[in-house]
This record gives structure tokens, C-alpha cells and sequence, in this order.
């Protein structure tokens, strides 16, 4: 993205954004954002989106009824925001939505910022140009737990000032970086990352290399663990949904690509985590495709065509 396009998408967004994540809400609002109306569910148990009607959130609206999954139905257990009149509801999504309100609701914030410069091989990015940042803020108590143990004062250790994550307010948990095209309504996710976790374990090592009997590192072991149960196997998927309720709900975007785990780091001279690139686009739907974001082909034409001839280029979802 030029910087140009940068400045005007930034003065759209607004500096801070609430986003509450509770378990499975990214299965609900897939199904409502990908079908196109009310579906039988023989029907769906046939495509690629069988796997999200066994979800806990959604399985209460499969169980029961006349066997059609409606679109009204979903957007409810998707926007499960209290704003709701239960008496429009029925029996099978009144009970969805309660299990819905039964969940531990993470109460994160976004906020946004930009990544990239003239070194692009550097940034990491698959063209030469910008990156739109969506940074996942952690929620609220978690300034309650980071000083009860290991202090307010350390959370400089967490971060990379090299990477694109928030420096003042509440820290960043995660971030995505995006690569958008809104004239023709297609976006590129470069990357989905998360340092805080990381680094907190990198902080253990050392901890228990010099000072093993320390106050420091039983602390820090407290607040890792919390961590870990909390977030560890969240991140991902509030993360990704984030960034697609971005663009789908907010920008108007139609198809998103997301990288392959070979094809991407050929383009962007790195080796990313596979599991980011491979299981976690994987469980969101997300289909394999050898077709390019077409904001691409002009500018890494000579690179595309070094890649494998016979596997998928990229991931891909159009809404």
C-alpha cells in the first residue's frame, strides 16, 4: 500500500476499537459472513464448512429444529453483545447465546498503526509498499495480573521495539499485518504474530540460568503460567477473526488471501511459524488456491513464477 492509501484508510478507522473474543465466536460469524442465506444442514455437513456445526457455540442450532441453519441465528451468536431481543429468538439460539454469556468473555481492544519503508525485503512484506497493522490489545485485568507478579515496570521485556506493537495504554498481545486493495476489494494477510508470550519464556530461561533460586523466577513462572492458560491457544483465533471482521464488516472487502507457509516465506524472506500459515487458516475455512492477490502479479511477477507449479499458492476466502 502506498502511503497515501494509508493515510486516508487510518482516517477512517478510529484510534482505539473494543473487540470481545469468547470461545468458538469466530465459527458463528464465519458461517454467517459465508453463506449466503438459510441452509439446510445435510447440505452443509457436505462442504468445507461441516466442521463448524459441531462447534460448541454453534451445535445447539444443528441439534434442534427443522433442520435449516439460519443466517439471523448466526449473526446473533456472533454479535452476542447483549443488544438483542430474546423474544425474536428461538429455543435453540436462546440456548446458544446463553452458553454464549457462560463463557469467559476477553475483553480486548485494537488499535492500529503502520508497518514498512523503502527496505521491503527488511519489512517482510510481499511488495514493495506499506502494511496496515492491527494490533490485538490484551483486556483489561490484565494490568491487574502483570502487577501482582512480575510488575508494571517490566514490560519492556515482553516487546521488540523493531516490531509493530503499542507502545503506550494497554501492551499488544498480538498483531496482523495487512495489504489492501480496496478499489478492487481484495486483501492480502501478511502475517498474524504474537511476541509477549515468547518473550516471557525467553525471560524464564534467563532466569533460571542465573538466578534459579530468585523471587523473580518464581514470579515470572506465576505469570507465564497464568498466561499460558489464558492465551496461548486464543491468540490465534481472536487475532485472525479480528482482522477479518475488519475487513469484511468495516472495510467492505470481498476476498482475503492469506499466505501459503512455503510460497509465503519464498515472498517475504522469512520462516514464520508453520502452523500460523498452515493449521490456523486451515480451521477458519479457508480454501487453497493457486490464484495471486492481483496486486501482486505486476510487481513479484519473476518471483511467482519460480514457485511449485503443481501445489497452492495461497489461502483464500471470498465472502
Amino acid at each position: 500500500m502506498t502511503p497515501d492509501e494509508i493515510i486516508r484508510l487510518r482516517q477512517e478507522l478510529p484510534c482505539t476499537m473494543p473487540f470481545n473474543y469468547y470461545t468458538d465466536r469466530e465459527s458463528a460469524w464465519l458461517l454467517q459472513a459465508l453463506l449466503r442465506e438459510d441452509a439446510p444442514v445435510r447440505v452443509l455437513r457436505q462442504g468445507r464448512l461441516a466442521k463448524l456445526l459441531d462447534r460448541p457455540l454453534v451445535k445447539p442450532l444443528t441439534a434442534v429444529g427443522d433442520g435449516v441453519i439460519r443466517r439471523a441465528d448466526l449473526q446473533v451468536l456472533a454479535q452476542a453483545d447483549g443488544t438483542v431481543r430474546y423474544d425474536s429468538l428461538n429455543s435453540a439460539t436462546l440456548t446458544a447465546l446463553e452458553r454464549a454469556f457462560d463463557l469467559p468473555w476477553l475483553d480486548f481492544e485494537l488499535s492500529f498503526s503502520v508497518w514498512g519503508n523503502s527496505n521491503w525485503h527488511w519489512a517482510q512484506t510481499s511488495r514493495p509498499g506499506r502494511n496496515l497493522v492491527v494490533q490485538l490489545n490484551f483486556p483489561g485485568d490484565h494490568a491487574a495480573l502483570l502487577e501482582r507478579t512480575v510488575g508494571l515496570q517490566d514490560r519492556g521485556k515482553f516487546e521488540c521495539p523493531q516490531h509493530p506493537v503499542r507502545r503506550t495504554g494497554r501492551p499488544t498481545l498480538a498483531w496482523a499485518r495487512l495489504d489492501i486493495d480496496r478499489n478492487n476489494g481484495v486483501a492480502l494477510i501478511e502475517e498474524i504474530q504474537s511476541d509477549w508470550l515468547r518473550f516471557v519464556r525467553y525471560e524464564l530461561d534467563d532466569l533460571r540460568d542465573q538466578r534459579p533460586r530468585s523471587r523473580a523466577l518464581r514470579d515470572t513462572q506465576a505469570y507465564e503460567a497464568a498466561l499460558t492458560a489464558r492465551y496461548e491457544k486464543v491468540w490465534p483465533r481472536a487475532m485472525l477473526l479480528a482482522a477479518l471482521m475488519l475487513l469484511r464488516d468495516r472495510l467492505g472487502i470481498a476476498e482475503v488471501f492469506y499466505h501459503q507457509p512455503g510460497p509465503g516465506a519464498a515472498l517475504k524472506h522469512c520462516r514464520p511459524p508453520v502452523s500460523l500459515y498452515a493449521a490456523v487458516p486451515k480451521a477458519f475455512c479457508f480454501e487453497p488456491t493457486r490464484e495471486v492477490p492481483p496486486f501482486l502479479r505486476p510487481k513479484r511477477r519473476k518471483h511467482l513464477s519460480r514457485l511449485p507449479k503443481d501445489k497452492p499458492l495461497f489461502w483464500k476466502m471470498a465472502f
